[in-house]
């Protein structure tokens, strides 16, 4: 049984309420750790303690050689502590073990990729006349809000962190309730051993509709950053728009991979596998949706039903595990219900459809074919290992199966005409296209969603424009 606390102004502390939230393990359903359930107070405490450290100036006055040498300092702190944090993440998530290290070994580079950002933030200069100097300064909004999702804990708090940290926020993080103890944890600590300012990153567990809720709407809160539900995304951007302060939002999504007749079948297949199916699904860009020309569309099929039957069940720490369960026993219903509102639609089922008989909260590997465009399996996102396929007869329609939707996050197109490809890229409605294969991009790469997939961008150089506003100076001579 993990214990862990708040981590707030370089301390660690319980809620003074004396409230926990308990963790269970998603591949049994036991009670794993709790975690100190933080109240209004604890909200407080945090802003408070990021707002004077930002007032303080000991991040956006430090050289920023010295901010880059601190952050790569926290990354390699995150690479020490990655083994452990990995295997307590693996298993408050569910995720594979090789994942669940992968992400705090991501998490540290995301802190030396934004390190090497910190000197290149310049203003400009702008010519107004000759008895006037003008020029422009990049600067901190304050302090940064992080509202932090449940599937990929470590990587998406440092691709937003890394950002505010490197433009010279200070920030206060709330911990998703699902999955709180690496975070709270081992993430906390790497932040204490690199000797960070004490209140410059603030780390909070609590829930969503309480802990989140009073921090996003706080009067000291500059900025928010936000990864999660549609629903959730929109109830902060009306907290935000109370107080006119910018928001960061990545909702979801219903991406589609749109194959063509000359596709390479094994590439959409193998891109399905990760795509879909890696982490039981539960990915905001999952390729949950395949729009397959109708003369292969059998084929393809077949082989994604195949592919899917063999893939092997199993809890993130066993070796070889490659569909893992789902977060939590409501996703686990959620799913069922969306595999049963399919069937009674019409689709056909073509493999899965049914949670797994073993203890924890897994559901089969899960292919429906026959799928219709105004099916609510095809418009709203499942959040697990479900794939619906639909076909189509010519490109215009594919174009227009693949854009109707609510949703523009991410896409596909599996072509061998590299002409085709950049057609139907253009005419796809996401913030990022992957061809012949899917989660292409990197640290580097724009994320972001079109339509209500949220807007402004998150990694790249893009991303840092999020948390930095501009500040015109003019002076007379």
């Amino acid at each position: 049984m993990q214990k862990c606390q708040n981590y707030i102004n370089g301390h660690w502390m319980d809620s003074s309420s004396g409230e926990v939230i308990e963790v269970n393990d998603p591949a049994t359903g036991k009670i794993i750790g709790q975690v100190s359930c933080a109240k209004e107070e604890e909200v407080n405490m945090a802003v408070d303690a990021a707002l004077k450290a930002h007032n303080s100036r000991v991040l956006v006055d430090m050289p920023p050689m010295e901010r880059a040498k601190l952050m790569r300092t926290i990354a390699n702190e995150l690479r020490n502590v990655a083994n452990e944090g990995g295997d307590v993440l693996c298993r408050e998530n569910g995720k594979p073990l090789p994942n669940a290290i992968f992400e705090f070994m991501d998490a540290a580079n995301y802190f030396d990729y934004y390190s090497g950002l910190t000197d290149k933030l310049e203003g400009s200069t702008i010519p107004v006349n000759n008895t006037v100097i003008d020029y422009t300064l990049l600067e901190p909004y304050g302090v940064s809000a992080h509202i932090v999702p449940w599937n990929f804990p470590m990587s998406m708090l440092a691709r937003s962190l890394a950002c505010a940290f490197a433009a010279g926020n200070a920030t206060v993080i709330k911990t998703a309730e699902l999955t709180p103890l690496a975070t709270a944890s081992h993430f906390a600590k790497a932040i204490s051993n690199a000797n960070v300012p004490a209140g410059l990153i603030n780390i909070i567990c609590g829930y969503g509709n309480e802990a989140g809720s009073i921090l996003t709407a706080h009067k000291d809160v500059s900025q928010i950053t936000f990864t999660g539900s549609v629903l959730t995304g929109k109830k902060i951007l009306h907290a935000a728009a109370e107080r006119a302060i910018p928001a960061v939002v990545e909702l979801g999504g219903k991406s589609a991979a749109v194959v063509f007749p000359d596709a390479d079948l094994d590439k959409v297949v193998n891109a399905a596998k990760g795509g879909i199916f890696g982490q039981a699904g539960q990915i905001c860009s999952a390729m949950s949706r395949v729009v397959v020309h109708k003369s292969i569309k059998d084929e393809l099929v077949e082989r994604l039903a195949n592919m899917a039957k063999g893939l092997k069940v199993g809890a993130g720490y066993e070796e070889g595990a490659e569909l893992t369960p789902l977060i939590s026993e409501q996703q686990l219903q959620k799913v069922e219900n969306y595999a049963r509102s399919g069937q009674q639609a019409g689709a056909t089922l073509a493999v899965g459809g049914n949670r797994i008989d073993r203890e924890g909260y897994f559901f089969e590997a899960t292919v429906f074919d026959n799928v219709k465009p105004d099916m609510t399996i095809a418009q709203e996102e499942i959040f697990g290992p479900v794939l619906s396929v639909l076909t189509y007869e010519d490109e215009a329609e594919a174009i227009h199966i693949a854009n109707d939707t609510a949703f523009g996050l991410a896409a596909g197109v599996f072509t061998k005409d590299i002409n085709q490809a950049t057609n139907a890229v253009n005419q796809l409605q996401a913030g990022q296209v992957y061809v012949n294969s899917w989660f292409t991009g990197s640290i580097a790469t724009p994320f972001g969603g079109y339509k209500q997939s949220g807007y402004s961008r998150e990694k790249g150089q893009e991303a840092i424009k999020g948390y930095l506003q501009v500040k015109n100076v003019g002076i007379q001579l």
